[in-house]
């Protein structure tokens, strides 16, 4: 371009980005420029920018894009603002106010009020609002998203206060205190007894000590044969278990009246009440129930006292 372009501004810019193969989103994208406003410079319409600031910073930085010389495209743009402010008509003279008029005589009769304008018929007025400058699309825009962000945030937090957030929550009531029981040794709970059946028919003789153990209720029993432990463990209503060994069997249960035992053919019975611990030894010659061993205490022995030197 030379110093003074002889096609519009618009026009070259036009030109010069459909020789570079360029769309107006291509440009929007690079320059951050809207695509509204480029389009606005390349039809020379100015006033369709948001100042004469704005206008000269777009036009400026669209023309260092497309590579063309910022500074003559900037003359020329001052260089027609010139001109459309010479073209523009002179401001009308107000005209003078009319004379006060004389005091009408009270006779004189009032003149007949003019009608008022009408609009003409096909036309509606036009109506033209100003706006300040301040006032565009994006602070529109901006000002809209965040009463609709405070309104949800406001939403969310009354929806918590009325919902989870603040919910008033039940006392737990306290239920009756049971009686404790002592027990020998802490044992689950005991189901009911049930019906079982019979005990396995004894054999004419035995070598070395044989052992049924049948639960009539679930209880908790460990058995050593010989000195190594053979089982250990719940066993339920009904089930039951047969141990051999040539010298000592030892049985050891936690309810007494829920484990039923026949050594060697012979049918022993429960071993006690409902929840008692129950430990005894079978033999060849027959049944042995330990007695606990006490355990001594050590005496005290009494500190030493120094022998008096004669």
């Amino acid at each position: 371009m030379g110093a003074t372009p002889r096609e519009p501004i618009g026009f070259i810019l036009r030109e010069k980005r459909e020789k570079l193969g360029l769309t107006l989103e291509e440009v929007e994208k690079a320059t951050r420029i809207r695509a509204k406003f480029l389009s606005a410079l390349e039809d020379d319409d100015y006033a369709a920018m948001p100042s004469t600031a704005q206008a000269r910073g777009f036009l400026n930085l669209y023309a260092q894009f497309l590579s063309l010389n910022a500074d003559q495209v900037m003359a020329a743009y001052d260089a027609g603002r010139k001109k459309s402010r010479a073209r523009a008509p002179a401001a009308m003279p107000r005209p003078a106010a009319p004379p006060v008029a004389a005091a009408r005589p009270a006779t004189m009769p009032r003149p007949t009020p003019r009608p008022a304008p009408q609009a003409a018929v096909g036309r509606a007025p036009v109506v033209r609002s100003r706006l300040p400058r301040w006032v565009s699309v994006d602070v529109f825009v901006g000002v809209t998203f965040t009463l609709v962000l405070g309104g949800f945030l406001v939403w969310g937090a009354l929806e918590f206060i009325n919902g989870q957030g603040f919910k008033p929550t039940s006392t737990p009531t306290r239920a009756a205190p049971q009686a404790a029981v002592s027990t020998a040794s802490a044992t689950p709970p005991l189901a009911a007894a049930t019906p079982t059946p019979p005990l396995p028919t004894p054999l004419a003789s035995y070598n070395g000590v044989n052992l049924i153990v049948r639960a009539e209720e679930r209880t908790w029993v460990r058995v050593v044969v010989d000195g190594t432990e053979a089982f250990a463990g719940l066993m339920p209503p009904g089930a039951s278990k047969e141990f051999n060994g040539q010298n000592v069997v030892e049985l050891a249960t936690g309810n007494g009246q829920g484990t039923h035992v026949l050594w060697n053919g012979q049918d022993q019975g429960t071993l006690g009440q409902i929840g008692e611990v129950v430990i005894r030894l079978w033999t060849r010659e027959g049944a042995i129930t330990p007695t606990p061993s006490v355990t001594p205490v050590p005496s005290i022995t009494p500190t030493p006292t120094s022998t008096p030197k004669q």
